[in-house]
């Protein structure tokens, strides 16, 4: 009986021990200081309106600071960089956009991976692209514009923001899909393509809403589909690509990241703020311009998302001579 009571009292000992070593860690705030999220993109442009609405929102839900740190460069490869190698405690992240797809497909030399490198968050927006061409182009919907390119077979040009960006590839795929003989002419960001298209340089382009919108109303450029799935009640009377291109469908989007090995608790808790923000009159509002849609995600449903965005590219790199360094 004394063997056992002694073996009784060294277990509860031993127990209480283990709590009074877990309690410290269970009871720990989160989160303690201000939340850090990496935008590896240049400040100012649509990707970093979006983060700092989202941001303002967190704040406010998770009663502490949020802050966006640009750290561009390499196409966002710089920024995805720290933040793999970030501690996994939940107060740095990183915001991503459709360029975290292709740079997994075709970029061969990434200092981390794409999936295991990280938490998924949840997505955040899914915007269009607009397809839009110059107004002395002979064409006023989607069909007569294949048929003037079908009969002209590398005559016509289209603009890109470089070479495995969102707008080269979305115009990528038109081609594969409508079967088009054109000529990328690359240029250094979105808004020198935009020049080189108002200046009849190129004859078409792929281009977000809020770039292009000024220059619809004032007749620089004309517009012919969006480029998502479905048409979008930013752009009333535009067709969805789609419709004429069987299952096209190009979509900007945005969402959030962690460095692997962030606690579960914290992404859950991150995701519910995100999900809070998506309902922020002020969010919607901001982003209403751009013809965002804000669908909820659990991070599970995201890590689907961007693993099915990856393959899509993945595909499309077996067709194109494209590699990124």
């Amino acid at each position: 009986m004394n063997a056992q009571s002694n073996l009784a009292r060294l277990a509860i000992a031993a127990i209480a021990t283990l709590g009074l070593a877990a309690t410290p860690a269970a009871a720990q705030p989160w989160p303690e200081r201000p939340v850090r999220i990496i935008a590896p993109i240049s400040a100012g442009g649509g990707a970093d309106v979006a983060a700092r609405l989202l941001a303002k929102s967190m704040g406010e839900t998770l009663k502490q600071q949020v802050i966006i740190e640009n750290r561009p460069g390499g196409g966002s490869v710089l920024g995805t960089t720290t933040a793999a190698a970030a501690t996994p405690d939940g107060h740095t992240l990183l915001w991503i956009s459709g360029a975290h797809a292709i740079n997994a497909a075709f970029n061969r030399s990434l200092p981390y991976d794409s999936m295991k490198s990280f938490e998924p968050i949840g997505l955040f927006a899914r915007m269009p692209f607009v397809l839009v061409i110059h107004p002395g182009l002979n064409a006023k919907t989607v069909p007569e514009l294949l048929a003037l390119v079908r009969a002209s077979p590398g005559k016509y040009n289209f603009a890109s923001s470089g070479i495995g960006s969102a707008s080269h590839l979305g115009l990528e795929m038109l081609k594969l899909g409508a079967r088009l003989d054109m000529v990328n002419i690359s240029y250094k960001g979105a808004a020198p393509s935009l020049a080189g298209l108002i200046g009849g340089e190129v004859q078409m382009a792929m281009l977000g809403p809020l770039s292009v919108k000024p220059h619809i109303a004032s007749g620089k450029v004309r517009p012919l589909a969006v480029t998502t799935a479905k048409r979008s009640a930013a752009f009333p009377g535009l067709p969805a690509l789609g419709e004429s291109v069987p299952q096209y469908e190009m979509t900007s989007w945005y969402g959030m990241l962690a460095p692997r090995g962030t606690p579960a608790g914290v992404i859950t808790r991150l995701n519910e703020a995100m999900t809070i923000a998506q309902s922020d009159k002020a969010v919607l509002d901001s982003l209403a311009a751009e013809g965002a849609e804000l669908p909820r995600s659990t991070p599970q449903e995201f890590r689907k998302y961007l693993e099915a965005d990856i393959a899509r590219y993945m595909a499309l790199r077996q067709k194109l001579d494209i590699r990124l360094e």
